[in-house]
């Protein structure tokens, strides 16, 4: 069993490249998904593309540290019990991934093989992620075997070639691709799943980040404007310092999903029946948010939208209140 550690800060975008690399080469791994919180979102998210994953689900905890023990018995478990030939794991953005590379050390004999774990990097969040926590950004591309850059869309090629020469200084033998994955040919992908690490010599860094989570299973809007409006003022942190923010929700006579990352948000048609949202970040107002959502929040009681929320999409209704929601798989909003 080969196994692929695909890591990246939050929001950077690996649920996304580990869907492409499936269906890129054909495979059917198996998916091991360390969420942040309790909500199963990403997992939900690959199934949608494969209904034959075989997905196993790590949350309230961290891989490379307080589930440490945990994850090293579920990799001995999964390479004995399903053998699959590949096992993909997708630590929370906030893991050291020099911490799952020890752990993933201790098993790597016989015929369990480590890969070259590959770190996903948002180019748009690189300086602001790296300024405020430094020592996990550092470590996540310090130890990585590829650095894939994502969503690089629109973004300066003098900017990108900046990046990647700071990548090179944490990590002179990294093999870094600054285009974006989608323009690479199959064979590519295909050769990420043959690329062996070889012997893994970590400092010893321990610990992930400690983020606030909030996860809710409640909640709607009337209107799809009402979602753009709670959005917006997410990123005016009148919530606290939320750093990515993901979820499924009803809103009017439909489900639609939402995603903030990199200081923007899209929102974007589901089949997803499930309600679920997921907050990470600092000095999160919980209170507020289930307010605003009418969720009932963990240890707290359900509320009806306050009168700022009212107010603010009252201000959009002109503008986004008639507007039609896309289709499935169509985005509405960025």
């Amino acid at each position: 069993m080969k196994i692929l550690i695909v890591s990246g800060f939050l929001g950077a975008g690996k649920t996304t490249f580990i869907r492409e690399l499936i269906r890129r080469t054909g495979t059917y791994p198996v998916v091991m998904e360390n969420e942040y919180g309790e909500s199963d979102l990403d997992s939900r998210e690959l199934n949608t593309q494969q209904k034959e994953l075989k997905i196993l689900e790590f949350m309230e905890g961290c891989v490379c540290c307080t589930m440490k023990d945990s994850f090293i018995n579920s990799v001995l478990t999964v390479s004995s019990a399903l053998a699959p030939e590949y096992l993909i794991v997708e630590p929370t953005g906030v893991a050291r991934l020099s911490g799952i590379l020890e752990n993933a050390a201790k098993i790597c004999y016989g015929d369990i093989r480590l890969l070259k774990p590959v770190t996903i990097l948002s180019p748009r969040s690189f300086y602001q992620n790296r300024s405020e926590w430094p020592e996990l950004f550092d470590n996540q591309l310090k130890y990585a075997g590829i650095v894939v850059f994502s969503k690089t869309e629109g973004e300066d090629r003098d900017y990108i070639l900046r990046l990647e020469e700071e990548v090179r200084k944490l990590n002179p033998g990294a093999l870094i691709l600054t285009e974006h994955y989608r323009s690479k040919e199959d064979e590519w992908f295909k050769e990420l799943l043959e690329m062996e690490s070889g012997d893994i010599s970590v400092d010893g860094e321990e610990g992930s980040l400690k983020l606030e989570q909030l996860t809710l299973f409640s909640g709607r809007f009337s209107r799809p404007a009402e979602l753009i409006v709670f959005l917006e003022d997410i990123l005016r942190e009148e919530y606290g310092k939320i750093v990515r923010a993901k979820g499924t929700l009803p809103v009017g006579s439909g489900m639609l999903r939402f995603d903030i990352a990199d200081s923007l948000y899209a929102v974007t048609g589901t089949e997803d029946d499930k309600t679920q949202c997921v907050f990470i970040g600092e000095y999160i107002d919980r209170e507020a948010i289930g307010e605003r959502l009418g969720a009932k929040v963990p240890g707290g009681l359900k509320g009806k939208a306050s009168g700022k929320a009212l107010r603010t999409s009252e201000r959009f209704g002109n503008v986004l209140g008639n507007r039609s929601v896309a289709g499935d798989n169509d985005t509405v909003l960025v």
